[in-house]
């Protein structure tokens, strides 16, 4: 039946490719945490949480969210330049954090109560994960515009799976402080290595040039003026709690969070990431055609409701019973904030998709501004709800309903985009 609807339905296929490969990885990962949760206390899952949002939001400037332009000019030619200007972005600015975490820690920023990830030397890891994440990004988007879905979805697997691995041998070894963000690092390495290959084996790489290379640059450069501090809102809104969870409470409470995050994010990750990032490529393609894609849009947000609401129905009911019988009676409360993060996950995995349109149809100011006062509110709330009702239950509630908020305005907005004519 899927051969068949591969056959007759190219978005279907693409869709379903690229899902595969991170329905593998997600697997893996659900599979290895009643493991790793035994391996690893809610304190090391915390100090991890906390080196992913710092090293996330970095990773936004890092590359100048030149990434997301890989796929748009009409020559594979100005595409592979682009790859190319990733990647340098990615080192340069890399090198820079670096500087800058030996400084914080030499004027003694390290002395700041429970700045855990400044005070160890994790801390200079922190560049060498968004070097990683920049290249990782620029191949992946590369591959979107070959459409080459089956080495993405593999290419995940293998990050998921290469980290899953040497968590588990850190973990048996007994080097548990910082061995789930070794083994974060060298899965992201794994990825780029093969994607890596790839990228130099088809030809472009040898017909980069300085001066394309400007050129490219200045064309889209309104992505590094309006994308990144939309999309550093963006990852803000979204990385934020474990940090201020971290200054406000303890890091068991950012361990709880993130294993719940992490689990209820798997439906997101499996299926969010791949029809967002088919259905960004087909509005482009629909709109160069026929200078509008409604009906593309109405047909994704169709699929998005039909498998949102049924999925986290299911998990909110369930939630705390399946936290403290799959990671054990230490994770009970992990299994309440999942209920909480339900409300918001349902409406950001309609959201999600969508937002693709922002960058297609070049609206990355009015992205900007819109995810900028998402990322302010979350954090104003979350600080708000502590201060008035106090712990961290009613702040993750009413930051999952601001976020819902956003959720809901974001959509309405891209529906009327695909309403209206464009040339691109």
């Amino acid at each position: 039946m899927i051969n068949k609807l591969q056959s007759k339905n190219p978005f279907f296929k693409n869709v379903s490719t690229l899902a595969l490969g991170t329905i593998v990885s997600q697997f893996i990962l659900f599979a290895s945490s009643p493991l790793l949760s035994r391996l690893f206390t809610p304190s090391n899952f915390g100090v991890l949480s906390i080196f992913t949002s710092v090293g996330s939001m970095a990773a936004i400037i890092t590359t100048g969210r030149y990434e997301l332009t890989i796929g748009l000019p009409e020559k594979d030619e100005d595409g592979a330049n682009l790859t190319t200007l990733v990647i340098f972005l990615s080192g340069i600015v890399s090198a820079f954090y670096l500087f800058f975490i030996f400084f914080i820690k030499y004027i003694g920023i390290n002395s700041l109560e429970n700045a855990q990830l400044i005070n160890s030397s994790a801390a200079y890891l922190i560049p060498i994960f968004t070097f990683l994440a920049g290249i990782y990004s620029a191949f992946q988007y590369w591959n979107q515009r070959k459409k080459n879905y089956r080495l993405i979805a593999w290419s995940n697997a293998a990050q998921v799976l290469g980290a899953t691995l040497f968590n588990i041998i850190f973990g048996l070894i007994g080097f548990k402080a910082f061995g789930l963000i070794w083994g974060a690092l060298i899965g992201l390495f794994c990825a780029c290595i093969a994607l890596l290959f790839t990228f130099y084996n088809s030809g472009y790489f040898k017909k980069i040039s300085f001066s394309e290379f400007k050129l490219n640059a200045r064309r889209y450069i309104a992505f590094p003026k309006y994308m990144i501090i939309s999309d550093f809102s963006v990852t803000t809104s979204q990385q934020i709690v474990p940090i201020i969870f971290s200054i406000i409470f303890n890091v068991s409470i950012v361990g709880f969070f993130s294993m719940a995050n992490r689990m209820l994010r798997i439906p997101s990750i499996v299926l969010t990431s791949s029809i967002g990032n088919v259905f960004r490529n087909e509005a482009i393609d629909t709109i160069r055609k026929s200078g509008n894609c409604q009906h593309l849009y109405l047909s994704t947000l169709k699929k998005l409701v039909i498998l949102s609401v049924p999925i986290y129905m299911v998990i909110f009911i369930a939630a705390p019973r399946l936290f403290e019988i799959f990671f054990g009676k230490n994770w009970v409360q992990a299994g309440d904030f999942a209920q909480i993060i339900c409300i918001m996950l349902v409406f950001d995995f309609i959201a999600f998709p969508l937002n693709g349109l922002f960058y297609v149809l070049n609206k990355q100011k009015t992205y900007m501004s819109l995810q900028f006062l998402n990322g302010i509110m979350g954090i104003v709330i979350i600080f708000l709800a502590n201060i008035f009702f106090g712990g961290p239950f009613y702040s993750i509630l009413f930051f999952a309903l601001n976020s819902v908020v956003f959720s809901l305005l974001s959509i309405y907005m891209t529906y009327n985009f695909s309403k209206h004519t464009y040339i691109i």
